[in-house]
């Protein structure tokens, strides 16, 4: 698998156990927040795209080694930004 495609998998990934938590927040959840995060042509809608974008620059931001990969402790510090809406 090519790096790119593979951190982009990586990304999926980390995204889908966000989402487990986010499924049980309830009201804690700001759609409006995560479009003005991701929406970066600024057209009131989130495409796949933006959403990998911002996905992928949040876990070069957290992969502070730059190896492409993340410990226990960078997945945790990812995951939280995430969930609170970027950072």
């Amino acid at each position: 698998m090519r790096p790119v495609s593979k951190m982009l998998a990586m990304a999926a990934i980390a995204a889908t156990f966000a989402a487990v938590p986010l499924a049980h927040a309830g009201d804690d959840i700001n759609p409006d927040a995560f479009v003005k995060m991701c929406d970066a042509d600024k057209d009131g809608m989130v495409s796949k795209a933006e959403v990998m974008k911002m996905v992928e620059k949040m876990y070069d931001k957290h992969d502070t080694k730059k190896m492409g990969k993340l410990d226990k402790k960078q997945v945790e510090a990812f995951l939280k930004e995430l969930m609170k809406g970027g950072g």
